[in-house]
């Protein structure tokens, strides 16, 4: 039984595969396993994990999107303590679980550790600009210890270097499906249960930025769909902590977002929402 279950899920990302899979088996930690779900690529990812199947475990599955995958890698994963993703166009640097071990043996009550990555661009080459921008932002989203109110406002996690206890999964479920974006939503269910701890040091992934990703209208329709599911969670009458101050930023949430993709009507309901419920800062969304 390994310590931990690793999976990186793909969908056409043959060309930057192998770095994700090496990078996974050349842990300083032994105690793993690492399973690939092929997410119905039509590229020659299969062709790129063939040398490998005598040290992974490899599921080829109909199209159905990251939630359904993750899940997938999830139920085959063996029971082992602690399950790591790495996303098929990042890649792990050697000390990654090592390190976050060392975190979870230190802090017991942690369900999740996560942390900082490198920005590198398509063929791995490091954006020192883009990467300074993007750990100072991490690192003040992370001054404080990570509550559902904060997460409700700002979530920053990145799935590559997450490392998660599995009883997490048990008790929170598994990704939503439904959802344009699956993680969002899931760090949200997790908070709500669970500690989660930030490793504001060096990187423990290398975070690839290219042409293929995620666009930001999908990212943007997923955010604005898991803060109103949220929202709707939040109207059942569930005792959950500082409900009123989460109602407003899931309000400013919504409100960001419909105006990062150009639709000003929707972004000032939502920010008179969020005004109602006390957040002056809604004010720039609602002109």
């Amino acid at each position: 039984m390994p310590l931990v279950s690793a999976a990186i899920i793909t969908h056409n990302r043959a060309q930057y595969l192998e770095d994700a899979i090496t990078s996974v088996l050349d842990q300083t930690v032994d105690d793993l396993e690492l399973i690939v779900v092929d997410d119905g690529s039509t590229d020659d990812t299969a062709t790129v994990v063939e040398p490998y199947l005598d040290r992974i475990r490899y599921a080829r599955c109909p199209h159905r999107g990251k939630a359904a995958a993750r899940n997938t890698a999830i139920e085959l994963a063996a029971a082992g303590e602690l399950f790591a993703f790495c996303d098929s166009d990042d890649r792990w640097y050697p000390d990654r679980l090592e390190r976050q071990l060392d975190a979870l043996e230190r802090h017991p009550d942690v369900g999740m550790v996560h942390g900082q990555v490198e920005v590198v661009d398509e063929h791995g080459q490091a954006l020192p600009d883009e990467n300074a921008t993007l750990r100072a932002i991490f690192s003040a989203a992370h001054r404080s210890p990570p509550t559902y109110a904060s997460y409700a406002s700002e979530c920053r996690c990145l799935s590559s270097t997450i490392l998660v206890r599995r009883a997490v999964f048990d008790t929170v479920g598994p990704y939503d499906c439904d959802l344009p974006i699956e993680d969002y939503d899931f760090y949200l269910r997790l908070v709500l249960e669970y500690s989660v701890l930030f490793l504001d040091g060096p990187a423990l992934a290398q975070y690839r930025v290219h042409d293929e990703m995620t666009g930001n209208d999908v990212l943007g329709a997923g955010q604005i769909q898991t803060a109103e599911k949220h929202l709707a969670l939040l109207e059942t009458g569930h005792d959950i902590p500082d409900a009123r101050l989460a109602r407003r930023n899931f309000n400013l949430m919504i409100a960001r977002s419909w105006r990062a993709v150009g639709n000003r009507r929707r972004a000032r309901a939502a920010a008179l929402k969020a005004l109602l419920l006390g957040a002056p800062q809604a004010l720039r969304f609602a002109r």
